[in-house]
């Protein structure tokens, strides 16, 4: 911009860039002040007429022919135009500014080149580094210092010294804390990942591999069960052998009635194991239940015969209600019907756990059934 001025002392008028005005603000510009402007070397007092974007604006101004207004000047001075060292001064903190402009700059392209190189970078910064980092960023010296000597200025002019904020070289030194924080956990985490998935691929191995073992022993037991089967019915067809039972106790696990032992050819009937033999069919169809108590009760039936049963208790304990005493269950019998149930529960794949808690229960079942078959006794009994 260009303004057409008036000096005070000798009336001359000239254009000069604002440039020359000291201490100009068009926001404050007003065109009856005085203002110092520079003519050669030197500052004098003009007054400024008008002002436009170029200096060919001006001329057309002038040129047009019509009359240029000066307005009457107030009576209020300027202010002093400043010494030279003041001017010296106002240029060495400009410089300053400048150059902490220039450093700020310089320090966020290191910051960006050390982005790029973070995977490669150490986590936590050599000591060796630290001390240079220490020397490079130091705090920006105060504008309101006062300089006595012009030379001491021009010295600090030359010393680039540190511009850098201590609160951003703090915030940097928490970004990488940081950043070393999160890359030791990252690496913690996929170490733990790695050592899950290990112990998945064993967990997997190790469960196929039971699993193989428990059918292949499912498997031996209904072979050592058929030989055995096979081997008993032909011990029963050879004339000279003779059962070792005598008359079995057979029983139907259908209904609460009685049933009288049936003589029946040893082709028909099944030995459990321990000398208990029961007839094929009613095995058959103890197998097919599909709950626990079922299968204890109707094959206790079928080892003692309903009548038996109920005149008998599981431990031949007082009965706390009617205070009577009952012969216990034959031992023997007892611990073959237990072997039934466990090999029955191991034909369905269950967990040893599992079978060994289920197995627990056994007795309670049988309690229940000689309760049942008592019950229906007293029921058949009692008149109407």
């Amino acid at each position: 911009m260009y303004a057409y001025v008036k000096y005070v002392d000798d009336g001359c008028k000239e254009i000069v860039p604002t440039t020359d005005i000291k201490d100009f603000d068009m926001k404050l510009f007003s065109s009856d002040k005085i203002y110092w402007v520079r003519w050669k070397e030197a500052f004098y007092k003009a007054q400024i007429i008008f002002i436009k974007e170029t200096r060919e604006a001006v001329e057309d101004e002038l040129s047009s022919g019509k009359r240029v207004r000066v307005r009457k000047v107030k009576e209020a001075s300027p202010v002093a135009p400043p010494s030279e060292r003041q001017e010296a001064k106002a240029k060495n903190i400009n410089h300053r500014k400048a150059a902490e402009e220039a450093k700020k700059t310089n320090l966020l392209a290191i910051l960006d080149d050390m982005k790029k190189r973070k995977k490669l970078s150490p986590i936590c910064p050599t000591p060796q580094k630290k001390m240079k980092n220490s020397a490079m960023l130091c705090s920006v010296p105060s504008e309101e210092e006062e300089d006595d000597d012009n030379e001491d200025d021009e010295d600090d002019e030359d010393d680039d010294g540190g511009v850098v904020p201590q609160k951003m070289y703090e915030e940097v030194q928490r970004k990488y804390h940081y950043h070393g924080l999160y890359r030791g956990l990252r690496l913690q985490l996929e170490e733990t990942k790695k050592k899950l998935e290990e112990q998945q691929r064993l967990y997997t191995e190790v469960e196929a591999e039971h699993k193989i073992i428990r059918k292949l022993n499912i498997e031996l037991q209904q072979q050592l069960l058929c030989t055995l089967n096979s081997s008993l019915s032909s011990k029963c067809n050879d004339p000279a052998c003779s059962s070792p039972r005598g008359t079995p106790e057979i029983a139907d696990s259908g209904s609460g009635s009685p049933v009288e032992p049936a003589e029946s050819t040893n082709k028909d009937e099944i030995d459990l194991g321990g000398g208990v033999w029961i007839r094929k069919d009613v095995w058959a169809r103890v197998q097919t239940n599909g709950r626990d108590s079922l299968f204890v009760k109707e094959l206790a039936v079928a080892i003692w015969g309903t009548k038996t049963l109920g005149d008998k208790s599981l431990t031949g304990k007082t009965c706390p209600t009617t205070k009577t005493n009952r012969q216990p269950l034959t031992p023997q019998k007892l611990q073959t019907l237990k072997v039934c149930f466990r090999e029955w529960l191991q034909s369905k794949n269950v967990d040893d756990t599992e079978i060994q808690a289920r197995c627990g229960k056994a007795g309670r079942y049988i309690t229940e059934k000689i309760m049942d078959i008592n019950k229906q006794k007293t029921k058949t009994t009692t008149p109407n």
